[in-house]
């Protein structure tokens, strides 16, 4: 990652300040928005006279984070301001839909932020590839991020086009502990679900009150929990299945679900735990009622000093790591997904000018600004969060551990989601209630995902 101070000569120089407001959007659901749009005219860009102000639109990362990103952004580039919304996730993608489509100059974005998984396919037509601009900014834009994640955001098209640039990942299952218990018992963090099954037996009988492990029993979570072990020996295997080039009764299928069966069978998760929704697990888990957390990489804001700050964590030390291994010769895994991309309209008019914006905040000095709530593992290959960010050393060691799971390939973290909510996530629960094998479920999924078809 490098900074990017380019000052562009402009005919007066801007005083420095943000305009920036939160606007929340109506009840939506977070899907792809699906219209029937006729390919918009691309505007050649202005040469601007004097000086620009930029329009940028996005959902994420939060406001705080990139307010101080575009304070330095401006004072780098004194020719350029930027006017900030930042609008709630529910809603976003009609509302951004509906301007992109408005055809009039006052009114054209010039930076947007799309979640890439569910929107680059509904508003792609009303972007710039990435590949008309990026050599507007100097040196190789693209050449600085994570290839994986790029790879991701290219393949969210499904034309073999670039439209956004990634501002970084999530990924899921992984683990949280209550360091400071842990080390009370004696223990270390599990690495294997031995280790684990261990643990949670020793918590039941020396500290009855305390829940050994949490998380959520709806069909999202669990199915990310099912890939993320079967990812531990397979790690394409998500990815096959959706793509057609596994059959979903498998034996690597099959195998994954009853390792995954096995966890509740042992004891090792608990099947009242399957009750639990929402927010509650992380809950639970913040208020210390609880020694693990099983959740996505989103709840690394807990490892962050501003978030103890908060005071909506009463545990001293929270630490992170991998979902522990349950198959043998398994390797640590996690499924990973390039969220939050930065895009051009076709309707921007100050092309080069939005281009040095997004390189700032993707690769440049505006990263470390955002980051440090650590919901989002940078796409910028080379960075890292500076110590001061984390709360403890175990916090600190633990986002480590999870940004090398971001980026250690596997299967994309994003389910069809007509098929978890018609078919698959009710199978995956029989399964972990024990009223389903393994083996009827492969062969149910097989028979739900050929008649969707």
């Amino acid at each position: 990652m490098r900074g990017t101070s380019r000052v562009f000569a402009l005919t007066a120089a801007l005083a420095l300040g943000l305009t920036a407001c939160g606007v929340g959007g109506a009840a939506e659901g977070g899907k792809p928005v699906e219209q029937s749009v006729s390919k918009p005219t691309e505007k050649p860009a202005e040469k601007p006279a004097g000086p620009v102000t930029l329009k940028y639109w996005t959902f994420s990362p939060p406001e705080a984070g990139l307010k101080a990103a575009l304070a330095a952004f401006e004072e780098a580039n004194p020719g350029i301001k930027v006017e900030l919304r930042t609008f709630d996730e529910v809603g976003y993608h009609k509302r951004l839909s509906k301007a992109l489509d408005d055809d009039r100059a006052d009114r054209a974005l010039d930076v947007v932020g799309i979640h890439i998984p569910t929107m680059t396919g509904a508003v792609k037509d009303r972007l710039r590839p990435v590949a008309d601009w990026k050599d507007k900014v100097g040196g190789d834009l693209l050449g600085e991020l994570d290839p994986a994640v790029v790879k991701q955001t290219e393949q969210a098209a499904k034309d073999g086009r670039l439209y956004s640039v990634p501002m970084g990942s999530t990924a899921g299952a992984v683990m949280y502990y209550d360091a400071a218990l842990l080390s009370e018992l004696g223990e270390s963090f599990p690495t294997t679900i031995a280790d684990l099954e261990s643990i949670v037996m020793r918590v039941r009988k020396e500290i009855p009150d305390l829940q050994p492990i949490v998380f959520s029993g709806e069909p999202r979570p669990q199915e990310e929990l099912l890939f993320t072990i079967a990812g531990q020996t397979h790690p394409t295997l998500s990815d096959d299945l959706l793509a057609g080039r596994k059959s979903w009764k498998s034996a690597e299928m099959v195998s994954a679900l009853t390792a995954y069966e096995s966890m509740f069978d042992r004891g090792v998760l608990a099947r009242s735990m399957l009750a639990l929704r929402g927010d509650g697990p992380a809950e639970l888990f913040r208020s210390g009622k609880a020694l693990f957390l099983v959740d996505g990489s989103a709840q690394s804001s807990m490892l962050s000093t501003s978030y103890r700050k908060t005071g909506r964590v009463s545990v001293k030390r929270i630490g992170a790591g991998p979902f522990p291994t349950v198959l043998p010769n398994a390797r640590p895994a996690a499924r990973s997904t390039a969220e939050v991309g930065l895009a051009v309209p076709r309707n921007s008019r100050y092309v080069a000018e939005a281009a040095t914006l997004i390189e700032f905040l993707t690769v440049g000095d505006g990263v470390s600004s955002w980051a440090g709530d650590l919901t989002m593992a940078p796409a910028a290959a080379d960075f890292k969060v500076e110590s001061s960010v984390f709360a403890t050393q175990e916090g600190k060691d633990g986002y480590a551990a999870l940004q090398e799971l971001i980026r250690g390939g596997g299967s994309l973290n994003v389910p069809d989601e007509v098929f978890l909510e018609r078919a698959e996530g009710d199978v995956i629960l029989d399964v972990a209630r024990g009223t389903l094998t393994p083996e009827k479920a492969a062969d149910r999924l097989q028979e739900e995902w050929s008649r969707s078809r």
